[in-house]
């Protein structure tokens, strides 16, 4: 279960994070156009005269999308996938199958997902035979409201996952939070996951 989950990321990550990675840009000055790659050197004339140039990616990015926005490292890209005409989700994952999906809902309380998320997310562990543990729990937005919901650990001998599933809206609509961390609790990921959150903004 959680191989495949892994899996699944680094392909994602294959395809949107490595693909623009490896892709070819075109810089265009004065009307004169040069092809790019990441992290190499290239010569462009500029007045009659050679300039050494070279195009480079931030370590930290900022996604945004309306008035949602956060920042993440460059290495991990998110995606988005418009699941119908109520729910856009966001997902932002490693390799290591930890991070964040966040979903944004039109015409639908997500407060009143929460509990369901809960078990979509743990109920397949549980029924394999791990042990679940669910405390509430608040999270603070980079704006300093709270975004409140579940906290849910699940537990099978060495192996255990965080999750964190929090909700902000009303019936008009808003927003839900996964975060979800495996035992390994890899440094770079848990950095990804609290930049997230430090800098998360939803309207």
């Amino acid at each position: 279960m959680r191989t495949s989950f892994r899996i699944a990321a680094a392909a994602i990550l294959a395809l949107v994070g490595g693909a623009a990675m490896a892709g070819g840009y075109v810089l265009t000055i004065g009307g004169k156009s040069t092809e790019l790659d990441l992290d190499k050197d290239a010569t462009v004339v500029v007045d009659g005269k050679p300039v050494s140039v070279r195009l480079q990616r931030k370590a930290q990015q900022i996604f945004v999308d309306g008035g949602l926005s956060f920042e993440h490292p460059a290495t991990v890209q998110p995606s988005t996938t418009d699941i119908n005409d109520q729910i856009r989700q966001f997902m932002l994952v490693s390799a290591n199958g930890n991070g964040v999906i966040l979903q944004r809902y039109r015409g639908l309380d997500p407060t009143s997902l929460i509990d369901l998320m809960v078990k979509e997310t743990t109920d397949e562990e549980v029924a394999a035979g791990y042990q679940r543990k669910i405390v509430p729990v608040t999270r603070l937005l980079a704006d300093g409201r709270e975004i409140v919901g579940k906290q849910v650990r699940t537990e099978s001998g060495d192996e255990s996952w965080d999750r964190t599933v929090v909700a902000l809206g009303d019936r008009k609509g808003g927003y839900l939070v996964i975060t979800m961390m495996g035992e390994d609790r890899a440094a770079i990921d848990v950095a990804l996951i609290e930049r997230f959150w430090k800098t998360l903004k939803l309207d």
